[in-house]
């Protein structure tokens, strides 16, 4: 009787590089319950440190780390020389940084949220060979010849050394496959075969030998397989010899995702990746590009690739439309199919030798359209001699039709982002002008109050020093000048934080300081104008805020305030009150002036709004003030009063409670 030998499959040493504690439990836990040990680090730094000191099996490498980047980390020296497999993890992958995470030698790369099962089977690609207790026992006797198919499927070799190296079938059957490599390689004896099928989305995982090697590839034959596994095998290699299109089935799968990312996503980079990956599971298909016009319509750009080497990647980045193969699709909006690439006329002479000397043969280039109009040009190649049937080249076609729509609402969202992004940065010149605005206006007012301060406060000085033998009126002559040179100090100082440039920083403050400050920047020119200020200022709780901008705020209404009650006959007060309101803290700047006129108060608040003469005013201080309070969650509101006079309300959110 043969004894059993039992199969035992090794663990692995998973380290996690992940910033965030809470990810980095819930890994431990999946990976803990596939078998796996893993070892977490908070930082590339101490990675760093354990990768030296207990060497892993499989690193998970988050890119947006605090301290080193994950793509820093990637490009270490002593990272690569250790050759650990790096799967990279995260949510902010865009097309460049995955090439470039791809070219420092990551082996691949998923987004979050995480998809354990996409890891559970990478996972397992990167698994050692399982240990049998007769780890000499030969392999089993070859079964009978099997029938064989024709059949380009994606396939990733790894050694038992840790070489790993892609490949694409020749042919296939149920008991071994031959197969291509896309480089030069020297196989070992053993090695596992992660064989993509036709599904486009399925692995296949099978231990195999090899048996035989010449020109026109590798024959590896499969050891252990399952019952399961044979009868797919079986099943797929007879649909193939039969001549029925089993690639078909994942054509509406393919369609669907890239569909879905036309709803999921308006990041052009992140529509390009789905794209890409999703047309890379086509049977056969090894290489792809993706080019789209740029805004003159004469040139085509790389904007996505997957399978091209640096060569054929740097001969691709710019293309003249109309010239070559992929440019005369771009001009002329019709699909091109090649045999063989190598022997098109319309190659471009600088690509004949590059794409003869990277073996490639069937190339399919289509149009990429939206709303009648071309947007750029996706290409498919093969390194196999098979043509593209016409069942792949309708795929092909109608992946282009979902890319286009996906691409132009991606284009506009980002255009869309842009416009936005310089209105945000036009509003901020615009505060910063009426800020300085406002600092003139300041300054005039505070050089004149300061004089008077000045004089009066030398003149006590030299009064005291001319009386030194009273010492009680040389010391009641001292407290003067010191409280007249603090006061001056002090409004220097309220002027100096109030015009420093700055950008929004929300913290904790106390408003009462904030409406103090400008009052008291504001005092001498209330006073020359004959204004009374009556101050209410109850104690409320610390609002978020930046109190350069309130006080901004404060500043515009006060100003605006004492401008209407000067041309008003009557009395004129200014009431600045303080309450807390329903958890918010309201701020009321009222005065008694004539009040705002009906048909005014409506677009009191919209930009270049005013009813000052020509030249005394920009329209802009009310616009700003309301968008500065919109920026903080708050509120600004303007109506007139029952007695007379306007009233303006200020509400800002309490700050939350530290704990």
């Amino acid at each position: 009787m043969l004894a059993l030998r039992q199969e035992v499959a090794p663990a692995m040493r998973v380290l996690i590089v992940e910033d965030d504690h809470g990810l980095c439990d819930v890994m431990r836990e999946f990976l803990l319950d596939l078998g796996h040990e893993p070892v977490i680090a908070y930082d590339a730094e101490s990675a760093l440190d354990l990768l030296r000191s207990d060497r892993p099996d499989v690193v998970l490498l988050d890119i947006c780390l605090p301290g080193m980047s994950g793509l820093d980390f990637l490009r270490l020296q002593a990272v690569r020389e250790l050759r650990v497999p790096i799967l990279v993890v995260s949510g902010k992958v865009t097309e460049t940084e995955a090439q470039e995470c791809l070219r420092l030698g990551a082996f691949d790369f998923i987004g979050k949220p995480l998809a354990f099962q996409r890891l559970e089977e990478i996972l397992a690609c990167l698994r050692p060979p399982r240990v049998t207790s007769d780890a000499d026992a030969p392999p089993p006797a070859p079964r009978r010849r099997a029938p064989r198919a024709l059949v380009a499927l994606p396939v990733t070799v790894r050694e038992c050394t840790g070489v790993e190296w892609e490949a694409t079938s020749v042919n296939l059957s149920a008991s071994g496959i031959k197969i291509r490599s896309n480089g030069s390689v020297h196989p070992g004896p053993a090695a596992r075969l992660s064989i993509t099928l036709p599904d486009g989305t399925t692995r296949l995982e099978v231990a195999s030998v090899l048996v035989r090697a010449d020109l026109d590839g590798y024959g590896f034959y499969f050891l252990n397989l399952t019952d399961e596994q044979l009868h797919r095998l079986g099943d797929l290699v007879q649909r193939l010899a039969a001549g029925q299109p089993a690639h078909l089935e994942p054509h509406l799968g393919i369609l669907h995702t890239i569909g879905q990312a036309i709803s999921t996503s308006l990041d052009v980079d992140e529509v390009l990746r789905i794209a890409l990956d999703a047309l890379t599971q086509v049977t056969g298909h090894e290489i792809s590009s993706l080019h789209l016009l740029s805004p003159d319509g004469t040139t085509l750009h790389l904007r996505g690739d997957r399978g091209l080497r640096p060569p054929l990647r740097d001969i691709n980045q710019v293309l003249p439309v109309g010239e070559g193969v992929i440019g005369r699709v771009a001009e002329s909006g019709q699909t091109s199919h090649l045999a063989d690439a190598s022997e098109s006329p319309d190659l471009l002479p600088a690509a004949r030798a590059v794409v003869e000397q990277e073996g490639i043969h069937a190339l399919v280039c289509v149009p990429i359209r939206s709303r009648g109009r071309i947007l750029g040009v996706l290409s498919l190649g093969r390194r196999t001699p098979e043509p593209f049937t016409e069942a792949e080249i309708a795929l092909v076609e109608a992946s282009a039709n979902q890319i286009g729509p996906a691409l132009e609402n991606a284009q506009l969202a980002s255009e869309t982002r842009r416009r936005l992004e310089e209105i945000k940065a036009a509003e901020s010149q615009l505060i910063e002008r009426e800020q300085l605005s406002t600092v003139g206006r300041l300054t005039a007012g505070l050089v004149h109050e300061i004089r008077n301060l000045l004089t009066a406060t030398l003149s006590h000085a030299e009064l005291a020093l001319k009386a030194p033998d009273d010492p009680a009126k040389t010391r009641q002559r001292l407290h003067i000048v010191v409280k007249q040179t603090s006061r001056a100090a002090r409004m220097l100082q309220n002027l100096l934080q109030f015009s420093r440039p700055h950008s929004m920083e929300r913290r904790p403050c106390r408003l009462e300081d904030a409406i103090c400050g400008v009052l008291e920047l504001e005092g001498p020119e209330l006073r020359r104008n004959g204004v009374r200020v009556v101050t209410e200022l109850e104690p409320v709780p610390l609002v978020s805020a930046d109190d350069g901008q309130i006080q901004q705020v404060l500043l515009n209404l006060i100003q605006n305030a004492q401008e209407a009650m000067a041309a008003h006959a009557g009395e004129r007060v200014l009431t600045v009150r303080l309450v807390g309101v329903e958890g918010r803290a309201r701020i009321e700047v009222l005065d008694t002036g004539p009040g705002i006129p009906a048909e005014v108060l409506p677009r009191l608040f919209k930009a270049f709004m005013t009813t000052k003469p020509s030249g005394q005013g920009t329209g802009l201080g009310l616009w700003i003030s309301h968008a500065l309070i919109e920026r903080h969650d708050g509120a600004l509101r303007a109506e007139n009063r029952p007695e007379g006079g306007a009233a303006f309300r200020v509400e800002l959110p309490y700050a939350a409670p530290r704990h």
